[in-house]
């Protein structure tokens, strides 16, 4: 299968997204400081919400493959030394690093979060047009509409990228988009990939089609198995949500409804491993290919 990623392509980051305040000098100097709660987008990181990751493994990865992602990198008090490689890499990519306590890292991240010290506060990601990932012309591609839980974009990205999908182009409707929670899914995927996102699914489905590609809508029940799909062309696989699967005017437009013959009592897998069964298999079928000629 060829190799359409662009191994030397960093992810792009909205640096021109306000900064959030810097703090005051805390008053005493025996106490450590708490993380901010006052200012507007640090309000919208606390608890719950999208731009704040946390946990070590997370946080270096995107230090060590991404640092211009992270906009401000909190540390727990007195583990300076600790993350002291983490701390430089941010800061060597335009971020700034805060210190901050125990009840400071339950504001960022919720008391029940597993935060081991250290959290991050995301800048915005800045999507790729699609006009300029079909330049290159990556096949497979992989196109999602209607996931709206962020690990299951996450693990659909780790098994794609992993499969040697280069692309993947996102809906902007009824789809979520690269929040923490779909990174820390993906387990770095989701630096390899170059990622667009579209308005209206049926229009980007007749561009990628005038672009050459075939679109295989990947559905339970399709009327072509991923075994019997034609691998030698260029192909567009969509998949849907995880509730309801691709919608019918997807379907209508797809050159083939591709299922995945099931062998138990269940009717269909999770889109995550649907997506990942699908590319993995024309993978498989397109190195055969390769291999025989």
């Amino acid at each position: 299968m060829r190799d359409f990623r662009d191994k030397g392509r960093k992810p792009r980051f909205n640096r021109n997204a306000p900064n959030p305040p810097r703090r005051p000098p805390p008053a005493s100097t025996a106490k450590p400081a708490a993380a901010p709660a006052s200012s507007h987008d640090e309000r919208r990181a606390s608890g719950h919400d999208r731009e704040i990751v946390y946990g070590v493994e997370p946080i270096r990865e995107l230090a060590a493959t991404a640092p211009g992602s992270i906009r401000v990198l909190y540390v727990k008090s007195g583990d300076e030394r600790r993350f002291a490689a983490e701390i430089d890499l941010v800061r060597s990519g335009g971020g700034r690093v805060e210190f901050a306590d125990q009840a400071g890292f339950e504001r960022l991240a919720g008391p029940a979060a597993r935060h081991q010290g250290i959290a991050a506060l995301m800048r915005e990601y800045e999507y790729t047009p699609l006009e300029e990932i079909l330049i290159d012309q990556p096949d497979p591609i992989v196109l999602v509409d209607g996931v709206t839980d962020p690990r299951n974009l996450g693990a659909l990205m780790r098994s794609a990228e992993g499969a040697g999908v280069g692309a993947i182009v996102i809906a902007r409707d009824r789809t979520v988009g690269i929040t923490p929670a779909a990174v820390k899914s993906s387990a770095g995927a989701w630096i390899h990939l170059r990622i667009a996102r579209c308005g209206n699914v049926a229009r980007t489905i007749e561009q990628l089609k005038a672009a050459g590609y075939w679109i295989a809508a990947l559905a339970p029940g399709g009327d072509t198995s991923i075994y019997a799909l034609d691998t030698s062309r260029k192909l567009a696989i969509v998949v849907g949500s995880e509730e309801r699967g691709v919608r019918e005017i997807v379907k209508k437009g797809a050159d083939f409804v591709v299922g995945i013959p099931m062998r138990g009592k269940v009717g269909s897998l999770n889109v995550s491993v649907a997506a990942a069964v699908a590319l993995f298999e024309i993978a498989r079928r397109r190195s055969a290919a390769k291999a025989a000629v």
